[in-house]
């Protein structure tokens, strides 16, 4: 049986990127599962997830310096695509992949092999294949006019949920289907209920020496007095009494069931209940102790997943030996209140371990000529000097170590 990959392999191998990617240029825009609009538990787990990753600073690093000239940079911290701002298209790859369980990024590479942008494209036109010769993964891509274009693996950034298989991503919203279903029958019935009795007036009528034409008479008279007077004056007469009476609309167990499907879309993003309004069994006592739960719970293996696809597919071997490497901001998600950023600011600097340089820069305010160096906690001198000079610690009264005639001289 011919092998289907090995002519694209062949053009692959030729101009990698340039020639898939102008074959792929008639791809439909790329959107949301539908699904998420008739859910309102869904929409705020997709959109808690995507605008956390979206505004979480992502930049191109080698060691512990961000490398603003390098291409790659911009590309990933300002335009991955010439409709998309970083946040947009971050965002959107994330509602992608919380929707369809896949999201997928062709790479389009100049004639230098350059990658130059990331189409996002429509996940449901997608499909993972396998070449059964060397088992490379392959993009098989379904145009507007119905034909199919194969893209090699190294060319689509793939991010997805988990998968039994390592290739495709399980849809979140099948996991969820039964929960869904049952959660719109039951607002079905409420909403039946809402159109039963809810409020009501019992007349009691004297049953003796009347005839039934003389009481439907009496009811007559009653309704048009009672709703002449906008519902709230009766006047009665002939032994007639009327009494209110209400029930509820909705069944108290009813109530239950919209916070069961919040706790099942939580389990199933991996999300604190408490982040989709449920705060049943928070037992955090600060805000920061609640975000902490959600940054290692949720964010972390969702940033994990993207800072390894993006140095996997857009870092050269060369690239990734010389010590490049995407890196989130997670930090930016820990950030609380004055005082208690205030006082963990302090603590890093004259701990040593902070330069009041970096603290300045997190805090938008320009370096200060002297805040590039470690300092230590003794009146915040720079570390350097304590380690050079340990004289001036007791300032300037003791001798270095090992001189004698220092010390007699101080006898004396």
């Amino acid at each position: 049986m011919k092998n289907p990959f090995r002519r694209h392999k062949a053009q692959a191998r030729d101009k990698p990127g340039v020639r898939a990617s102008r074959n792929l240029r008639a791809l439909t825009r790329p959107r949301a599962d539908i699904t998420i609009q008739g859910n309102e538990a869904i929409y705020a787990a997709v959109s808690r997830i995507s605008n956390t990753i979206a505004c979480m600073p992502i930049h191109l690093y080698k060691g512990f310096e961000i490398q603003k000239d390098h291409p790659l940079e911009r590309l990933i911290s300002l335009e991955p695509h010439p409709n998309f701002t970083a946040f947009t298209w971050r965002q959107t790859m994330e509602v992608m992949r919380n929707t369809e369980g896949n999201a997928y990024a062709l790479r389009v590479l100049n004639n230098y092999g350059q990658t130059v942008r990331l189409d996002i494209l429509n996940p449901t036109r997608v499909t993972p294949q396998t070449d059964p010769e060397d088992g490379s993964i392959w993009y098989a891509i379904t145009m507007d006019d119905g034909k199919q274009a194969l893209a090699p693996g190294f060319l689509v950034v793939n991010l997805r949920h988990m998968s039994a298989n390592g290739i495709r991503g399980i849809r979140p919203i099948d996991v969820l289907r039964k929960s869904l279903d049952y959660d719109t029958q039951v607002k079905a019935l409420s909403l039946d209920q809402l159109d039963g009795v809810n409020h009501g007036v019992a007349l009691t009528i004297p049953s003796v020496g009347l005839s039934q034409a003389q009481k439907d008479e009496a009811v007559d008279r009653f309704l048009e007095t009672y709703e002449k007077s906008g519902r709230s004056v009766v006047i009665l007469e002939g032994g007639m009494t009327a009494t209110n009476f209400s029930s509820s609309p909705v069944d108290a167990q009813l109530l239950d069931v919209e916070r069961i499907t919040r706790n099942r879309v939580a389990t199933v993003y991996n999300l604190p209940p408490h982040l989709l309004g449920d705060y049943t069994d928070t037992s955090f006592g600060t805000a920061e102790q609640q975000m902490m739960e959600y940054l290692q719970l949720t964010i972390t293996p969702i940033v994990e997943q993207w800072e390894e696809e993006l140095d996997r597919k857009l870092l050269t071997p060369e690239d990734y030996a010389a010590g490049y490497r995407f890196r989130f901001d997670t930090a930016s998600l820990t950030r609380t209140d004055v005082k208690t950023t205030a006082e963990r600011n302090q603590m890093a600097i004259r701990g040593g371990w902070r330069k009041p340089n970096e603290v300045r820069a997190e805090l938008s305010l320009p370096p200060d000529p002297y805040g590039d160096q470690l300092m230590s906690s003794r009146d915040l001198i720079p570390l350097s000097v304590s380690v050079e000079h340990p004289e001036l610690l007791l300032g300037g009264k003791a001798a270095p170590a090992g001189d004698s005639e220092g010390k007699e001289e101080k006898t004396e």
